[in-house]
């Protein structure tokens, strides 16, 4: 029995560090398709000597709307979704073929191994069997919406495995260091507060408040962070931050009654500043 065509997506924005290793093992595929967000690196330029099916969607802050785009582009029935920052070892080649043959499933479940900041995470939310991803699929079972953070819209009438050998898992070079982690907490958190008033979801100071309670309790007792030692109650405490950072967006939006919030607040000073230098004049 032949193995099915398997087509995989790769997004890309500036990843020219990560992306020559990530396609090495992608080289068994019988199709690569990159959706490049107008790298200004030499991600596509290295791209090119894999594949030459590249195709350009227009910069965005999140990855959401170039997955959807991408599941267009990909002319296989079977398809793998993979992000330049993954790796897909040979066990889980092997085992990604080997049901994508036997044809009993329609979309596979698969186990992510998580490096942070140079440390192999052992829980803390981020073990293998903790963070799973919907990623190979037959192509007429998914779709993508275009919101942040969204989970993937599987068909319910799709049969769906498991993987529960963490050796057949992604292996994720996540955040290399906390200026990276910070630089993608703020932009993250407010297209989430965007998203929140653009969608006039109701607002609340409590919700706040529990939302950050319950990450580090998650994160920490539930999801057993401690086993990670010190660096899993700092990532405890940085998933904390996030969420009472998207928190705080909000509550200024609600408070000033606009999106807009910076520009408010300068014509606020502005104002202030022109009382003072009025005084000069007297």
């Amino acid at each position: 029995m032949s193995n099915p065509a398997i087509s995989v997506i790769v997004h890309t924005l500036n990843e020219e560090k990560n992306i020559r290793t990530c396609l090495e093992c992608l080289k068994w595929a019988d199709e690569i398709v990159i959706i490049d967000m107008y790298s200004d690196d030499d991600t596509v330029q290295i791209s090119l000597e894999y594949t030459d099916k590249i195709f350009m969607h227009e910069r965005m802050r999140y990855v959401e709307p170039a997955r959807k785009y991408g599941l267009n582009q990909a002319k296989n029935e079977w398809v793998l979704v993979v992000d330049a920052d993954e790796l897909v070892p040979v066990e889980l080649r092997d085992v990604l073929l080997k049901i994508a043959t036997e044809n009993r499933y329609d979309a596979v479940s698969i186990p992510r191994r998580n490096y942070f900041f140079g440390h192999y995470m052992l829980q803390t939310g981020w073990n293998a069997l903790q963070d799973r991803q919907l990623r190979f699929f037959k192509k007429q079972y998914m779709h993508y919406t275009s919101h942040i953070h969204s989970s993937v819209q599987l068909s319910p009438q799709a049969k769906v495995y498991d993987i529960k050998d963490e050796k057949c898992s992604f292996i994720h070079f996540n955040y290399i260091d906390v200026e990276q982690f910070i630089d993608k907490l703020n932009r993250y958190t407010t297209i989430e507060a965007e998203n929140g008033w653009d969608n006039r979801d109701e607002f609340s100071k409590g919700r706040v408040y529990r939302h950050i309670f319950r990450e580090f309790k998650n994160r920490f007792i539930r999801d057993k962070g401690y086993k990670d030692g010190f660096q899993g109650f700092l990532l405890a405490l940085l998933m904390c931050t996030y969420r009472a950072s998207a928190g705080f967006k909000r509550y200024f939006m609600e408070e000033y009654n606009t999106k807009n919030v910076s520009e408010e607040i300068i014509m606020q000073y502005n104002e202030l500043a022109k009382l003072e230098i009025k005084k000069y004049s007297k």
